[in-house]
């Protein structure tokens, strides 16, 4: 075998695709180059031929023994590998005791759970077992055929009105406290549901850094969001706000830099107060919130604390000295012991976020939510970020998470994501992500997967690389979705996959097989082809959350106003061989063919947009589920997030026009409301 055909054997028994083909349907090829620092990211050198047939011989080594952990849906076939046979028990979690012998096959029980498999040759394993599908509504709201409705949120862009005559919010931007408000309220209205942003945790030392999908660490929350109030109760808050006064924010952006460091002040000094005069009662809530996270929460509130020792937004921790880059090193365990009041307030502070945000869900479901609060799952973290410093064998270190070139994007895409190593997450068994699905849904009744794809491969782009120059990784789909539909069914919850764009054939309906939605949003459910029309709502594809839009598109206002692509054309955003006015030219048309799709003449399709109309075509889909932005029940014209920008849009930083309150009670935000419940079961009482 040549030199280059043993570097392609080896990258295929990887995972890595060499060959693929571009939106535009031609053949394209990984270089060698990139194949090598992939294999090396996934810890199989490959950079001489005697390197190759170490990782090969690696390989061959890890596919016969037996792994840690092992996934399949209750009652299916599972293969073993060749050094696992003979007798075997499975003790499982409700302790019922199987036993066999297994050859390359063995069934799986048909009781769900983390079940302790054994073999009389001495191997074990944690075997995990899958229900058939994930909870889905109709399980989870207790109706045959559900019809229910909710709403998506931005955290940071919702308002709390002005409390007369109590301790006024802090509300520089929406926090756990406003959330908390609004799922009450969305509840009393008959919502089931209410999807919020991610809520990871970023960087205390960078408040500017405010991209909820670019987090810190997926484990933990994002400690500007907490809501003290709800914890420590309204005198400290008001203890508080003598020495970090607050105050009710106007503004319709949000300067992160001066509010996030602002409220880190006012942490601080509940903080201080909380040593000194806190009940005993909450002190012991602290503790068991300290032990319960363990090891992790120490790790990030040391990163958090000596991420701001070393300059914060000067360094990131990649260029730090070696002794600093270690999280086990005596340099950082000394730095610990030293700055052990910083590293407490961390940890304080996530105890409130994670409290407050307990807190929120409860409230919706109280209100009389089926599902409350639906998280939203980033598909990676920043590589400066805590996760990859305190856990740094999980990843793919030296590569980044981005998308091939496309017709869009002719340079293709680099996210600057860090991506798990499949590799490490089979060696460890899964940890890393069961770890961050628990993370996610210990608040929440359900969870939306971003690029849910990457479940079963990620475009990833080596360091110094163009975004062209990267190469596809397969991921394992089959133990990634188990695992998920195993958690969500201890944790009762429902999952939503972010399927949209172009997703290989079957992919959606291995989803659907599991009982994960999809997403069904308005701006994609058109005919095939060119100008074409737009589908009946009946049409939509039914296994899936309808949806007006998403974060990353317009608004219902803004689409119908064409604001996405004044923005585009100022900003020199543009694909190849396009144009302003043939843009707005072509969303004219489009206009005409929603216009005829929602029941309006197309030939006269209103100036003004049809929101509620608009509203109403969706509510009617046959979904499950409707999904309503917070953007279009309050009739904002703005989209939260403009794809291809930084800081020339205003991202992650706009506020609702309306507070929560008003969002319900405004009369153009009335009929917005009605419309939205239009065809769905559930009404206000």
């Amino acid at each position: 075998m040549s030199a280059d055909d043993a570097l392609s054997a080896l990258a295929a028994r990887a995972g890595i695709a060499e060959h693929w083909t571009d939106a535009r349907q031609r053949p394209q090829r990984v270089s060698p180059d990139a194949l090598r620092a992939l294999l090396a990211a996934l810890g199989l050198p490959a950079a001489s031929a005697r390197d190759i047939r170490e990782s090969a011989d690696r390989l061959d080594e890890e596919a016969a023994r037996l792994p840690p952990l092992l996934a399949a849906r209750a009652g299916d076939p599972l293969k073993l590998p060749r050094d696992a046979r003979g007798a075997y028990q499975i003790r499982c979690e409700s302790g019922r005791l199987i036993e066999g012998a297994a050859g390359p096959l063995l069934t799986a029980p048909d009781e769900p759970g983390y079940h302790a498999l054994s073999f009389a040759s001495g191997q074990d394993a944690v075997l995990a077992v899958a229900p058939r599908r994930t909870p889905g509504m109709a399980e989870l709201t207790g109706q045959a055929r559900p019809r229910s409705w909710g709403l998506c949120a931005q955290v940071y862009s919702l308002r709390r009105a002005p409390v007369p005559g109590g301790p006024q919010p802090e509300d520089d931007f929406g926090d756990f406290g406003a959330l908390r408000e609004l799922a009450r309220l969305a509840g009393a209205q008959g919502a089931d549901a209410l999807a919020i942003s991610p809520v990871h945790a970023m960087f205390a030392a960078q408040p500017a850094r405010c991209s909820p999908y670019a987090p810190s660490s997926r484990l933990f929350l994002n400690t500007l969001y907490a809501n003290p109030v709800a914890v420590l109760g309204a005198a400290a808050l008001r203890r508080a706000q003598v020495e970090e006064p607050g105050g009710y924010g106007a503004a319709p952006w949000i300067d992160w830099p001066h509010a996030g460091a602002r409220r880190q002040r006012l942490l601080r000094a509940l903080h201080r107060q909380f040593q000194a005069v806190a009940a005993t009662d909450l002190r012991q809530q602290y503790a068991r919130f300290c032990a319960a996270q363990g090891q992790a929460l120490r790790d990030h509130a040391v990163f958090e604390a000596l991420h701001a020792a070393r300059g914060g937004e000067d360094t990131s921790w990649p260029q730090w000295p070696a002794q600093w880059r270690d999280p086990e090193s005596p340099c950082v365990r000394r730095f610990a012991r030293l700055h052990a009041q910083e590293v407490d307030f961390h940890c304080f502070a996530q105890w409130l976020a994670a409290e407050s945000l307990a807190q929120a869900h409860a409230a919706g479901r109280e209100a009389g939510m089926r599902i409350g609060l639906v998280a939203d799952l980033a598909v990676g973290d920043s590589p400066d970020g805590s996760h990859a410093w305190s856990r740094q064998a999980d990843l793919m270190p030296r590569m980044a998470i981005g998308a091939p070139p496309d017709i869009h994007n002719p340079q293709g895409q680099n996210w600057g994501l860090t991506a798990f190593s499949p590799r490490a997450l089979a060696a460890s068994g899964y940890a890393a992500f069961i770890d961050m699905l628990r993370a996610t849904l210990a608040h929440a009744g359900g969870v939306r997967i971003d690029h849910i794809l990457g479940m079963a491969r990620l475009w990833l782009v080596p360091d110094g690389a163009p975004a062209g120059g990267g190469a596809y990784l397969r991921y394992p789909l089959g133990t990634l979705l188990a695992l998920t539909a195993l958690e969500a069914w201890r944790h009762r919850a429902l999952v939503i996959g972010e399927n949209l764009g172009t997703v290989p054939a079957g992919f959606d309906d291995t989803l659907a097989a599991h009982g994960v939605l999809g997403m069904d949003v308005l701006w994609f459910m058109r005919r095939p082809g060119e100008s074409a029309p737009f589908l009946p709502a009946s049409a939509w594809p039914p296994a899936a959350a309808a949806m007006t839009t998403t974060h990353d598109l317009p608004t219902l206002r803004g689409w119908w106003a064409g604001h996405d692509i004044d923005w585009r054309a100022r900003l020199g955003l543009l694909g190849p061989g396009e144009s302003a006015d043939t843009l707005r030219r072509e969303r004219a048309a489009d206009r005409a063919l929603l216009a005829q799709a929602i029941g309006a003449d197309e030939r006269t399709a209103p100036a003004a947009p049809p929101v509620p109309a608009l509203l109403r075509f969706v509510s009617s889909a046959p979904c499950p589920l409707l999904l309503a932005p917070m953007e279009d029940l309050a009739g904002a014209l703005d989209q939260p997030n403009l794809p291809g920008t930084i800081d020339q849009h205003p991202n992650w930083r706009q506020r609702l026009p309306l507070d929560n309150r008003a969002c319900f009670e405004e009369p153009g935000a009335r009929l917005r409301l009605d419309a939205l419940r239009a065809g769905r079961e559930r009404g206000p009482p």
